[in-house]
């Protein structure tokens, strides 16, 4: 298992780093390719047969979403969100009476188009900011090593579970692990992209996406539970599905993005 992973990493990670780095429309597609695929694992979720998600809505929701910063829309959010709504409103109220718990799968159609397409939009936003090649790995590789430094120091130390209802591999020592491994990483980076990235930003990016981010795992972790499954899909050979490998980056993008906005890039 731990051999699949690493060579699944060996391949993934170099590709990912290349498109964050040259950014353009490869990145952009690549970007929508992989939270479409996020979109389709959570609408196939094996929930109960009366409660299956519309695929359609949920993925076309998270392109338009993403479409609108691609194309600098932005203006367009709002009615975007509003046709989203309604859509998904519209098809709840022709489906309801023929069809049983149509209301609640009109709001888990809805939360996925928004939660997906809504937090990953700022992995795209993060590209676009002045020298957004390395606010974007920075993020992203923080992120991702505090996955890493949680996996390995949870496995290796991990006494004190941290949800054992929602992820009961998941232990307290993990988590401190992997934000320790995120600020350590975002303050090695600081160190490379200097002087575009300061020290103190890279150290509280760090803390920031190794602190709050895993909230985006356990998040998902409950619906994997609600499911009975272990992984999203198969599609990343040792890590599960696009959504088990995107669920911290959509929380650690969204926190990196405001933080950089706020503060690192901020003349006040």
């Amino acid at each position: 298992m731990l051999r699949t992973r690493l060579l699944s990493a060996a391949v993934f990670i170099p590709i990912a780093v290349s498109l964050m780095w040259l950014g353009g429309a490869l990145y952009t597609a690549a970007l929508m390719i992989a939270l479409a695929a996020c979109g389709w694992e959570f609408a196939t979720l094996p929930l109960r047969p009366e409660l299956r998600l519309n695929a359609f809505a949920i993925i076309s929701g998270i392109l338009a979403l993403v479409s609108l910063q691609a194309f600098q829309l932005q203006a367009l959010l709002l009615p975007t969100v509003s046709a989203i709504l309604l859509g998904n409103l519209i098809v709840m109220i022709a489906r309801y009476g023929a069809e049983d718990y149509a209301a609640l799968r009109f709001g888990l159609n809805v939360a996925a188009a928004l939660y997906i397409g809504g937090l990953g939009v700022h992995l795209l936003a993060l590209r676009q900011l002045d020298h957004g090649n390395y606010w974007l790995i920075l993020t992203v590789v923080s992120t991702g090593m505090g996955d890493v430094g949680a996996y390995f120091i949870g496995s290796w130390l991990g006494r004190h579970k941290l949800a054992p209802r929602l992820s009961p591999n998941k232990t307290w020592e993990g988590y401190f692990g992997g934000v320790a491994l995120a600020v350590i990483s975002g303050v090695l980076l600081s160190a490379l992209f200097a002087p575009v990235v300061r020290l103190i930003d890279g150290a509280l990016i760090g803390v920031l996406v190794g602190a709050l981010a895993p909230l985006g795992d356990l998040g998902m972790s409950a619906f994997k539970r609600t499911a009975a499954i272990k992984d999203f899909s198969g599609i990343v050979p040792g890590h599960g599905g696009a959504l088990d490998r995107f669920d911290t980056l959509l929380v650690g993008g969204t926190l990196g993005y405001y933080y950089i906005v706020l503060f690192a890039l901020s003349t006040f």
